[in-house]
């Protein structure tokens, strides 16, 4: 049984963390449905699926994320120089990425209360922020086509999306979805949208993950390697398909059939909610 679940929890992590659909959501609508018990995997599982979606994204900007640590320790060294100059595109992506990070890191530590309680007492709301979900890409696609790249970033728009990515806290707003849109808003091109977006996910997702660690110091590897390897290797593997997919529909300007799903999942939600 604690393969097949982490075959299922691997799939849902993956594919709910990159499609623009809410991960939080299906959770909290799966947990409903099956019972919390099958969907509640333990500290170290959750760490260990959040390590498969960030394996996911580094197969995919792996190029990407090594100019912006080569570019962190020059920045480094240049401070210590007494010198301080946005001289690359990977370096005024490095500092927007930290800019954009805030509003979802403050905003998240002041809510996460409420937000629990949301996911277990009140899927009514989930099924709101669906419906939310789904009009940001619906009307996403009526945005006209940008061609902002990493050297246009500024403060001003990183902290757009970081705001979008703030209220994706919420079950049911996709933090993929949320934060695409945001950067389409402000004149991105569609395939650097959803690379920022995804560069903006590492330091969320490890963020994630540093919180939980310090609760596996206390109860201790709470699930068989192998299994846990297993999850890490679907969760993996479905993100990295997940991002290639989404690559493809953001470029066509095809967000409209996710927000389709959305809007049914809402439905669907709304009416489970209320049995």
């Amino acid at each position: 049984m604690q393969y097949i679940q982490s075959i299922i929890l691997g799939l849902v992590q993956g594919l709910t963390e990159f499609l623009p659909v809410s991960s939080s959501g299906h959770l909290a609508i799966f947990k409903h449905i099956f019972g919390e018990g099958f969907f509640t995997s333990g500290i170290t599982f959750d760490i260990m699926l959040h390590i498969g979606t960030l394996i996911a994204v580094f197969a995919v900007y792996y190029k990407d994320i090594w100019e912006l640590i080569l570019e962190f320790f020059r920045l480094i060294g240049d401070i210590f120089r007494g010198r301080f100059e946005i001289k690359t595109p990977y370096r005024r992506m490095l500092l927007m990425l930290i800019v954009a990070s805030i509003p979802a890191a403050v905003f998240g530590m002041l809510v996460k209360d409420f937000i629990e309680s949301i996911s277990e007492d009140r899927l009514w709301v989930v099924g709101i922020c669906l419906f939310i979900t789904a009009f940001l890409l619906f009307i996403s696609d009526k945005i006209s086509k940008g061609t902002k790249e990493a050297q246009d970033l500024t403060v001003g728009s990183s902290l757009v999306v970081g705001l979008f990515q703030a209220f994706a806290v919420l079950p049911g707003i996709s933090r993929s979805g949320s934060t695409i849109v945001g950067g389409l808003f402000n004149g991105f091109s569609r395939e650097f949208a959803v690379k920022f977006s995804f560069l903006l996910s590492i330091p969320a997702i490890l963020g994630a993950a540093l919180l939980d660690f310090k609760d596996v110091l206390s109860t201790g590897f709470d699930m068989s390697p192998l299994a846990a390897l297993l999850g890490v290797v679907v969760a993996a593997a479905s993100g990295f398909w997940a991002i290639k997919v989404l690559l493809k529909v953001v470029k066509n300007g095809k967000f409209r059939f996710f927000a389709y799903y959305c809007a049914l999942a809402g439905v669907v939600t709304l009416i489970i909610s209320f049995i």
